[in-house]
């Protein structure tokens, strides 16, 4: 028996991931104590909807050509991400100017996701607080590290659907 890498599965792999980091996120907020600042939640929704695109692509399992597209749509649920996390790394490097913890609470909090779900999209923490690191990185390296691995590989699914649609439009 072959194993045979269809879309639907390469979809269904890469949903996996930021789901994973999610729950992680999850584990740090409830069982650990750590409180998510404003820009975690930013990442957290990022992350959520690169999945939700993924997972899109897996129910689809669309041809080359529109697989292409959901990497173009994953790949800016990534790269919206790695502004967040680029800009939750600047802010704790420069503590002075902070992520405005009282304007940037306050508009995550009122979005729609927080008042639904308020246990995973609910900020409460401070975006230049240090906490303890994994690994010898902080969470927002984390997430910085994972949306561009996100980010290279939905770049590379782009070029490689791209350059199969094309070769069998000239069958």
């Amino acid at each position: 028996m072959k194993f045979e890498l269809t879309h639907r599965r390469v979809f269904a792999a890469l949903a996996l991931i930021p789901l994973a980091l999610v729950c992680e996120a999850l584990i740090l907020q409830h069982l650990q104590g750590q409180a998510p600042c404003p820009l975690c939640i930013l990442d957290r929704e990022a992350f959520l909807l690169f999945a939700l695109v993924a997972i899109a692509g897996a129910i689809h399992n669309p041809p080359p050509r529109v697989a292409a597209r959901y990497a173009g749509a994953m790949a800016l649920a990534a790269a919206s991400g790695l502004g967040v996390a680029g800009w939750h790394l600047w802010s704790l490097h420069h503590p002075k100017f902070g992520c405005g913890i009282d304007v940037m609470e306050q508009f995550v909090n009122d979005l729609p996701t927080a008042r639904l779900l308020p246990f995973l999209f609910h900020a409460s923490g401070d975006c230049s607080a240090r906490l303890e690191p994994m690994f010898g990185l902080v969470t927002p390296e984390w997430a910085f590290v994972w949306f561009a691995a996100l980010f290279l590989a939905s770049a590379f699914l782009i070029f490689k659907w791209r350059s199969a649609a094309k070769a069998g439009a000239g069958k």
